[in-house]
């Protein structure tokens, strides 16, 4: 890929992490109420409702707080918390980021270690009982609501049989493995079902019949020739859904009471903390757009003739 095509991506992103950041500040600000009565209460003192508005920038116009957002932005803090002002909200994120981050990547492993083989397994015995098996597999984890399997999982394996740590247990890698698998079931059939339909399609190509007739083993043709060009399609969805993954881990956070990047949006909604909710999400973005870069620059890796193009 050329260093040109790069930059234009990198520009594009840009430009869309700006637009979201804007988009977010006017919905904050459009929602109905007083968000200074969410976070003290009504009955609260009138000298520290103006110190609260004050620190908020609230007693300033919407151009001149989406102006002061701007320069938090750039100087890296997003703002300060208010009324302790001794705390920014990029330190709240970057104590909070770790953890979504760690969740996240656990449940992409827990994923494409399942749904590769499941996917492969499906298309080189299409029509068989594997395939079957294959698909009804994906169907569960598709079907399987969040809200359901995190309840389920917890009273199996750490109520009943006590295998893994509970809820609000966050040390070591076993505390990971329930919340992984719950946030990891639902990507594992979309990418079980998107690498059985797209390595059906490479297997049909003539290159790889060529593969065959020079005498290749099956497992070459499959791996060597086959797979690397059917994990084009699949790397975009995984790509995408990683980035998803880091917005999506609310409810998986919830259940298993993880101190993540969702928990902290979730609580910032709820209490109407306009710096925080913009702080997140704006991470959030980059962290979406990065990755879909990332991907980008993956195809390559994957493909020799996109590498060329």
């Amino acid at each position: 890929m050329s260093a040109g095509y790069i930059r234009r991506r990198i520009f594009g992103s840009l430009i869309a992490i700006f637009g979201v950041s804007v988009l977010v500040f006017l919905l904050v600000h459009l929602i109905p109420g007083d968000p200074i009565d969410n976070l003290l209460g009504e009955a609260a003192d009138p000298v520290d409702k103006l110190q609260m508005r004050v620190c908020m920038d609230l007693d300033q116009s919407l151009l001149i707080q989406f102006g002061r957002f701007i320069k938090h932005v750039f100087d890296g803090t997003l703002g300060v918390t208010c009324p302790d002002q001794s705390r920014t909200v990029a330190s709240l994120i970057a104590h909070a980021l770790p953890s979504t981050i760690e969740l996240s990547v656990a449940a992409m492993i827990v994923a494409l270690v399942l749904a590769l083989p499941l996917g492969v397994i499906a298309a080189l015995k299409p029509g068989s009982w594997l395939d079957a098996a294959s698909t009804v597999v994906s169907l569960a984890g598709i079907s399987m609501p969040a809200m359901w399997l995190g309840p389920l999982l917890l009273s199996i394996f750490y109520v009943q049989l006590q295998w893994f740590p509970g809820p609000a247990d966050q040390t070591g890698l076993s505390a990971l493995v329930l919340p992984a698998i719950m946030l990891g079931t639902h990507l594992m059939a979309m990418l079980a079902r998107m690498t059985r339909s797209s390595l059906l399609e490479v297997l049909s190509e003539d290159y790889v019949r060529t593969a065959r007739a020079k005498g290749l083993s099956n497992t070459a043709v499959v791996v060597k020739h086959a797979l690397r060009n059917a994990l084009v399609p699949v790397i975009t969805v995984a790509g995408i859904q990683f980035g998803s993954l880091l917005a999506g881990a609310v409810v998986t956070e919830k259940v298993f009471a993880r101190a993540g990047i969702g928990t902290l949006l979730l609580e910032a909604i709820a209490q109407r903390d306009y710096r925080i909710v913009q702080g997140c999400t704006l991470v959030i973005a980059v962290s979406y757009v990065s990755v879909n870069l990332l991907v980008d620059l993956a195809y390559g890796l994957a493909d020799p003739r996109i590498r060329v193009q």
